[in-house]
């Protein structure tokens, strides 16, 4: 039985080409999926809500698209107003009220967060959205909104997802 075998330096040379191969294989497989994880990264947050209304009286409006996207949160907010001329809801800017909604001029609209439109005991929330620049939180409740038809306060919103 020979005694001088050198097996340790043989060990270390297998590990050392063992770490380098797996090094370069690692930086080859970075190189290659790193633009497909960056291409394939989620935002961070869901940007507006989809929200549909409807009323014992048979009035719906569907899908709604509210709040803001990423590119223009900070000067669009879309909400629902109440368009009395149409009888109808209608989605204004709460940023820029004045600005009417296309259908409906601004002095024919009042937002459905108006104390006149609003329930008298709000029950659960059912989307919320933070204004900019510390301006409050623009909120539908679950039920007890005026109807733009009937004019009795059965009108109810339902969350039906996001947008982006």
């Amino acid at each position: 039985m020979r005694t001088d075998t050198p097996t340790a330096p043989r060990r270390s040379r297998f590990l050392g080409r063992f770490i380098s191969g797996l090094l370069a294989w690692c930086a080859k497989a970075a190189l290659f999926t790193l633009p497909v994880l960056l291409l394939a990264v989620p935002s961070p947050a869901q940007s507006g809500a989809i929200v549909s209304a409807s009323c014992p009286c048979g009035y719906q409006r569907e899908r709604m698209f509210l709040f803001g996207g990423l590119t223009n949160f900070r000067t669009v907010c879309r909400f629902p107003a109440l368009c009395r001329t149409a009888r109808t809801i209608v989605l204004g800017n709460l940023l820029d009220p004045a600005a009417g909604a296309g259908d409906c001029p601004a002095s024919d609209m009042a937002f459905y967060n108006d104390p006149s439109l609003a329930p008298e005991h709000p029950g659960p929330v059912v989307v919320s959205w933070n204004l900019p620049d510390g301006r409050g939180v623009a909120a539908l409740f679950e039920g007890g909104y005026v109807c733009p038809v009937c004019g009795q306060r059965t009108l109810t919103f339902r969350h039906d997802g996001f947008w982006e």
